[in-house]
């Protein structure tokens, strides 16, 4: 790792004006990305190798690609949904990793992968829990919604009210994990201090969400679609992990800057 703690210090703490101004963020983001390119690029192996296992496990769904919608419904329900989930826990597990690992090297308190891996495994489970909590409303009216659209019905106006304020809630409580795996706060005190210090930050939450989880998710996509041969497979997932880890710091160093204001 690049012995430059003077470097982490001025990126992640240096003071700076009330408004969070996103381009300092991503200039920020990157120079830790580059100073740190080794830790930086061993989360990227990692995270690539479990997306091609998720990509395997998934493989029933791809074989079903030219079926039509009563022969998927028909498909082994149980095995599609083992296989989503061992991969939402696998990159949810190395998100978490990374950015223990990102907080310890930001406080100049370095860890090793192997010491961090340790720390994750017991906050694991709390994170587990917060992203449940951000996300249970939204995808209850997503899954009215989907099962309105498999029926041939229109969603009613509960899915859409439930998707609507499962969004508010999402954009709210997004920073949850990033400050529960800061501190040594517990689950209930981590809603509580993010809940407080987003009620007059709505606005640059709402910024920030659709960043992260709207727009990068948009440029993985396009990035996949010009997949054609195994060899390009290979740079598109490469460059995919890259992007996702990179996520991870800029949501660090927004949630530094974020939990600053008063």
């Amino acid at each position: 790792i690049p012995n430059k703690p003077c470097i982490i210090t001025t990126y992640f703490y240096r003071e700076h004006p009330m408004q969070i101004n996103f381009t300092h963020i991503l200039q920020d983001s990157w120079n830790f990305f580059r100073n740190q390119q080794k830790v930086m690029f061993q989360f990227v192996l990692i995270l690539f190798i479990a997306q091609n296992v998720g990509a395997l496990l998934s493989s029933p769904l791809n074989n079903e690609s030219h079926s039509n919608l009563s022969e998927l419904v028909d498909i082994n329900i149980e095995n599609i949904a083992f296989s989503i989930a061992i991969t939402q826990l696998l990159t949810s597990f190395i998100s978490t990793w990374g950015l223990i690992s990102i907080h310890s090297i930001s406080q100049q308190n370095y860890q090793t992968l192997t010491k961090a891996f340790t720390l994750t495994l017991r906050r694991f489970l709390g994170v587990i829990v917060l992203n449940l909590l951000m996300t249970a409303p939204m995808l209850l009216g997503l899954s009215e919604a989907f099962a309105a659209l498999l029926t041939k019905s229109s969603p009613s106006i509960i899915s859409l009210i439930a998707m609507l304020v499962g969004i508010w809630f999402f954009v709210r409580l997004n920073l949850t994990a990033v400050h529960y795996l800061s501190t040594q706060d517990d689950i209930k005190q981590t809603i509580q201090k993010i809940w407080i210090k987003g009620s007059s930050r709505k606005n640059v939450l709402f910024i920030y969400t659709l960043l992260v989880y709207f727009l990068a998710p948009i440029l993985v996509f396009q990035l996949t679609t010009f997949s054609n041969n195994v060899l390009f497979d290979m740079v598109i997932g490469i460059l995919s992990a890259v992007l996702n880890i990179f996520m991870l710091v800029i949501t660090y160093r927004f949630y530094s800057l974020f939990i600053k204001e008063e």
